[in-house]
């Protein structure tokens, strides 16, 4: 009996040092089972998932998360070992934000055939001096490189060259008979220029002191290259403004692996689309260069109609082709400019620069009319699928981000309840 008692009063320790661990450990930490039901979570957790799960609570860690993480509910799907780590590290933004986002860092254990342990850690100040980090790593790097990667120009109060030396015409092949008194346009590539870029760059200049940009040039030769430019403001002795300094570096060595390292930070694993984080970080600047410019800009929200019934009759295999299937078919409708997001299960967003509200529901309706008249193959046979569209656009009313996809929300469910498979503005 006494034996009986030391086993039970040591159990109890143990289990109120556990409490207390994980009452006061710094980082979030949940048990639930493989489809996400959580049964022990501490109160951190709570703190950093209570925004996103709703009067409802924390019931299922991948519902909670579906919005910014839909991906989750896949890794664990897709990890058929016994026990192990199912992902460690693995980055969430929760709140995006043109100057700082809230991110978590994700870590999943499977424990055994019916078990997950999850920690959640804000690393949000981490991801920030990460940030800085790289882009000054880039350009103190590039400092020590060939020099014959660089040239280096000035522009004057009103942004065209007043300077010229040989490093210009060893990097782009231009004398100074063909760039003095140029705008910066005088280097991009011709098919990746838009009417606002070159305003932009010099717009940002001024707000912040220095601003770089990576784009398409072109040499005199018509040879493309990948560029950075960096521009920062000149001063006088005395501190007034002078102008300009410009370096044009080729950074088309390091471009083919940039690009792939940007796909799969950008883009949504399984359709190809945006992924919600870069959306966000993306729309900021855009409406912030829409303001400036005084140009137009929509946002249109589609929303698969009736997606739960795909996947309870056809299964989760058709249904993802349905949404792979959405994103090809509106990006036949859309410009170069344009971006196609998935902000989270069924749902995308289309960010449409210098486009109006007629534009963007003449743009919703041809993908509305599209999407109507597909037919998918699946193993359960032949889909034909709908979209419903909501649409807004920037006004003084409407003025950010937030404010655009409300709007743009709205729309969507009045297209919802008024029959589906329509487009509301």
């Amino acid at each position: 009996m006494t034996t009986c008692k030391v086993v039970d009063e040591s159990l109890e320790a143990e289990h109120a040092a556990l409490l207390s661990f994980m009452y006061l450990s710094p980082i979030g930490i949940l048990r639930s089972t493989l489809s996400g039901e959580v049964d022990m979570l501490n109160p951190l957790s709570v703190q950093l998932l209570m925004p996103l799960a709703g009067p409802g609570g924390v019931t299922n860690v991948f519902d909670s998360l579906s919005n910014v993480a839909p991906e989750l509910r896949n890794l664990v799907s897709s990890f058929k070992a016994e026990r192990g780590s199912v992902c460690e590290g693995h980055r969430i933004v929760l709140t995006p934000a043109r100057e700082r986002s809230t991110v978590l860092s994700c870590n999943i254990l499977k424990v055994n055939d019916c078990t997950l342990m999850t920690t959640l850690t804000d690393i949000s100040r981490q991801v920030e001096a990460e940030r800085w980090a790289r882009q000054n790593e880039s350009w103190l790097a590039g400092i020590y490189t060939n020099v014959n990667d660089f040239a280096f120009l000035t522009l004057d109060a009103s942004g065209r060259v007043d300077s010229w030396n040989t490093s210009i015409e060893q990097l782009t092949g231009y004398a100074e008979v063909d760039v003095m008194g140029q705008t910066l346009e005088q280097f991009y590539a011709p098919d990746d220029v838009d009417d606002y870029r070159c305003p932009e760059h010099i717009a940002l200049t001024r707000e912040e002191g220095w601003h770089v940009q990576e784009c398409w040039c072109q040499k005199k030769d018509g040879r493309r290259y990948a560029a950075q430019i960096l521009v920062a403001i000149l001063r006088e002795d005395d501190g007034e403004f002078a102008g300009y300094s410009v370096v044009l570096r080729d950074v088309s060595e390091r471009k083919i692996t940039s690009d792939e390292l940007t796909r799969l930070l950008t883009t949504d694993y399984l359709t190809g689309a945006m992924n919600r984080a870069h959306f966000f970080k993306l729309a900021d600047k855009e409406v912030e260069r829409s303001k400036r410019s005084g140009k137009p800009l929509s946002f249109v929200m589609i929303d698969a109609d009736h997606f739960k019934r795909v996947n309870d009759t056809a299964g989760h295999q058709a249904g993802d082709k349905v949404l792979t299937q959405i994103v090809l078919e509106a990006r036949r409708s859309l410009r170069s400019i344009d971006v196609i997001a998935r902000l989270g299960g069924e749902e995308f967003c289309l960010m449409l620069p210098a486009t109006a509200a007629d534009g963007a529901m003449l743009i919703a309706e041809r993908i509305r009319a599209t999407i109507e008249a597909l037919r998918i193959e699946t193993e359960a046979g032949q889909l034909a699928i709908t979209v419903s569209l909501g649409c807004a656009s920037l006004t003084n009313e409407i003025a950010s981000v937030q404010d655009l996809l409300a709007v743009a929300d709205k729309a969507l469910y009045t297209a919802k309840d008024t029959g589906r498979n329509r487009v509301e503005g």
